[in-house]
Parts: structure tokens; sequence; C-alpha cells
């Protein structure tokens, strides 16, 4: 009799529990399986439609001994490279996973016009789903741990804190692949970055000035973590070679087009010798928009001195 008046009070404890944990750690579980299949999804849809063939390029894959990821590296070649001898700048190309076609379009019509040399456009991509690729862009172009950062309630902050190995991987591991596997011109080095392309962007010029000679900077999340690269912008060691910095951002971004004025001047009012400056709040542009204006205009300033043959 005990033992089933003992049973009897251990299921009516059970039934009694609240319901609030196990309805919350269920919804959090069919969240992430809905996550899942929708990155699922998205893989299956991309290896059945993304074979996509540019002219005049190859993919090669490298894998970082700094932070373990394996890169995707997309390579445009100016035309007549296999014919010629010459060796060309190259312009390195943040967040390839989106934007690789378009750039390699215009900088292909920037040089039918001469308004830019030839030169090789390497992308630098991770050949997954979009989910991922945000998540992953975020931890290579941020450059310290925020673990408070979230963009929506009760979202796990993308990791973050990055660019000091994502940098690392560019200096001792991309450039010298890059440099063995085709003809450049090792003291031409571009770089081209976007929102957060354009915080890491900033964050190399400030911290690893001797990677880039040449930097286009859109939309720059200058916001990220109590604006620090405000205050690292007076206090870098800024000694470099001749550097041309282009920024850009649309009319329509509020913030971070205060910011980037703000940048630009405490960085002007340095008078960093060797370093031409050139930025703009464009018209009628927004944090997406304003792609293919910036760029075009930044390429244009960056190689203005360029020689038409």
């Amino acid at each position: 009799m005990k033992k089933h008046l003992f049973l009897l009070l251990t299921v009516l404890a059970i039934c009694c529990i609240p319901c609030t944990d196990l309805e919350e750690k269920n919804k959090q579980l069919q969240e992430k399986i809905t996550e899942l299949q929708s990155q699922n999804q998205e893989l299956s849809y991309l290896a059945d439609h993304s074979e996509v063939v540019l002219a005049n390029t190859e993919w090669k894959e490298l894998t970082s001994e700094f932070n373990g990821q394996t890169y995707t590296i997309k390579v445009k070649l100016p035309r007549g490279y296999e014919s010629e001898t010459a060796t060309y700048p190259v312009l390195y190309v943040t967040d390839a996973e989106t934007n690789f076609g378009g750039i390699t379009y215009i900088v292909q019509r920037l040089i039918k016009d001469q308004l830019i040399p030839p030169m090789l456009v390497v992308g630098i991509a991770y050949d997954t789903d979009y989910s991922t690729f945000y998540k992953l862009r975020s931890r290579d172009l941020t450059p310290i741990e925020d673990k408070e950062l979230t963009f929506e309630s009760n979202k796990k902050p993308d990791p973050t804190g990055g660019a000091g190995d994502f940098s690392k991987f560019l200096s001792q591991e991309l450039f010298p692949f890059i440099a063995e596997t085709y003809r450049i011109n090792p003291e031409e080095r571009a770089l081209y970055g976007h929102s957060y392309g354009g915080l890491f962007g900033a964050y190399v010029l400030l911290n690893r000035p001797e990677l880039f000679n040449r930097y286009l900077l859109l939309s720059p999340s200058l916001w990220y973590y109590d604006e620090m690269m405000l205050e690292e912008v007076n206090a870098a060691n800024l000694d470099v070679e001749p550097t041309q910095l282009y920024m850009a951002s649309g009319e329509f971004e509020g913030r971070i087009d205060d910011l980037q004025v703000e940048f630009v001047d405490r960085l002007s009012a340095r008078n960093i010798e060797n370093l031409a400056i050139e930025a703009e709040v464009m018209d009628n542009e927004t944090h997406r928009t304003i792609f293919g204006p910036g760029f075009t205009n930044g390429m244009r300033y960056l190689y203005k001195d360029f020689k038409k043959r």
C-alpha cells in the first residue's frame, strides 16, 4: 500500500511541475530544427544551381592555420593574362560570397575604359549557406570579441573578434599563395570592404597599415564596440608608405554617416605624411545601394594617377 501511495504522489508531483521550462526548451529545439532544415535546403539548392562560370576566373581552397577555416579563394584574371608577361596589382575583396560577380564586372568595365590598370581581383569566400556565411564574416571582420552583440531579441550573438587571425591569414598565407601562383606586383595591394568589411579595413589601416597601400571602404561599421575605431585613430602609429584611402556611405545611413565623417576628420587632423584621403556621403543612397556608385567612385579615385596606355 505504501509503495502504491509513493508512486501516486510521485506522479502527482510530476504533473504539477510547471510546463514553462519544457515548453521553452521545446520551442528552442523546434527553432534549431527549422534552422538546420533551412540550411540543408539552401545548401542543396546551391549545389544544384550555383554552377556559374565567370570568364578568366579560377577557384582555389586555402585552409588557415590561424583559425582553422577553409576559404574559397576566387581569382579573376585580367584579359590577356595568359599571353602576357606583365605583373599586375591585386584587389582583395571581403564578402566575396555575395559580391564577387558585381565587383569583377565593374572592374572589367573600368579597365576597358582605361580608368584603372588591368589587375587581379581576389575574392575571399566561405562556400557555405548564407546563415553560416554571416556568422563567419562576423567572426573574421570584427576586431574584438563582443559577447553582448545582437541584432534581434533573444538571438545568440554571432562570433566576433577574429580580425587579428584573419589579418594573419592574409599576410602570412593568402598573400604568399597569390604571389607564388600568379604574376603580381607585391607592392600594389588594395582592399575592398563594405559594412563589417569597412570596419575591418579601418582596423587594418590603423593596426597593420603595411598590408595594403589602397583602401576602398564603404559604409564602415564604426559603431562597433562603443566606436572603438574612433579612439584608435587618435593613438595609432601611422608611419605609412604612400597610401590612399577612400570611404563612402549613403545619406540614409544615419549614424554610419556621422561616424564615418568623424573618423575621417580625426584621421585628417593628424596630417599623416603619405596618407591621402577622399571621403563622401552620397546623395540618395542606402546601406545597400552604396555599393555600385561607391565602389566605382572609389576605384577611380584610388587609381586616378594611372597612366593610360
